[in-house]
């Protein structure tokens, strides 16, 4: 069974437990984009705080789809857990805390089908041939990075688009960013997921570096704000923060914080000396790293410590 026969698979599994996934949009082939929402309401009165997690913006990056399973398991029933614990705990802010929790879990299905496929999922000739120009010749895909049109997702939003050190300008298996700013359906319909769930807070998963981003020309005070969430994950994770807002652009956390002015972050997981693609075998070590990295930013912001 190759990777994307078990995504298909855990989708199934994930059904027979009660966690239904919604189509937020299809794929460039029509193939369903899927979000899961789980949350904790304590006080109706009260707004929860959101939280949208995305994952396999490029292709090749696949196991974070696997680790927001993970995630979607663990945090079903963690939320059932805090519940049961409220009559004797009444004065937890973080118990006392409403969330929800949403989880795109792959944002280029058609790439990742393609990555972990190869070309025996494409049946039209025309396709398949324009799609070995894009991989520069290369029949194998498994390092291929982009959507099913040679457009790299995560340099295609709008949000100082084109102005990345790495961007290029034409059709490639990685790096391209489009004709224009948001020019791919993937792209459009993350974004109009987001428009809908207005998130507090988005959490991007990618592969690999154990490191953190969360810059993206915010002014002073948002910096401040949204460092202060950066250095939670940090240690939660053991990563390191690093600063690329000078040579990144086009990003779904760029976006974000643009277009939103809202804490965004990019974790990157796996540590870089692996390989791409990451093999699922790494999964239990990131996901044991990034499992406690939501609870504890709500924590953290249930303390007071910080304000959205």
């Amino acid at each position: 069974m190759n990777e994307y026969e078990l995504y298909l698979q855990k989708i199934d599994e994930l059904k027979r437990i009660g966690l239904e996934p919604h189509i937020y949009g299809y794929t460039t082939l029509g193939l369903p984009m899927y979000v899961y929402k789980l949350s904790k309401k304590i006080d109706y009165t009260k707004k929860p705080i959101k939280v949208l997690v995305q994952a396999g913006i490029h292709a090749r990056e696949y196991i974070t789809t696997f680790l927001l399973f993970a995630l979607i398991e663990y945090y079903n029933v963690r939320i059932y857990r805090e519940l049961s614990m409220l009559n004797k705990e009444r004065k937890s802010e973080y118990l006392n805390l409403n969330y929800e929790l949403y989880f795109a879990i792959n944002t280029n299905v058609d790439g990742f089908r393609l990555c972990t496929m190869g070309l025996d999922c494409i049946t039209d000739i025309a396709l398949r041939n324009k799609l070995i120009s894009i991989n520069q010749g290369n029949l194998d895909f498994s390092l291929y990075k982009a959507n099913i049109n040679g457009v790299d997702l995560n340099v295609n939003f709008d949000a100082r688009w084109g102005t990345g050190k790495c961007n290029i300008k034409h059709k490639n298996y990685e790096n391209f960013i489009g004709d224009k700013p948001n020019s791919e359906v993937e792209t459009q319909n993350l974004i109009a997921l987001t428009q809908k769930v207005k998130p507090d807070i988005t959490i991007s998963y990618h592969s690999k570096g154990e490191e953190i981003y969360y810059q993206f020309f915010q002014d002073e005070q948002m910096l401040l704000r949204d460092k202060s969430i950066a250095q939670v994950i940090a240690k939660t994770t053991k990563y390191a923060i690093k600063d690329i807002s000078t040579t990144s652009a086009g990003g779904y956390k760029d976006y974000c914080i643009q277009h939103y002015n809202i804490p965004a972050y990019t974790i990157e997981v796996g540590n870089d000396s692996y390989s791409h693609p990451l093999g699922l075998e790494k999964l239990p070590t990131i996901f044991k790293q990034n499992k406690y990295v939501i609870s504890n930013i709500l924590k953290f912001l249930a303390s007071g410590q910080q304000n959205l």
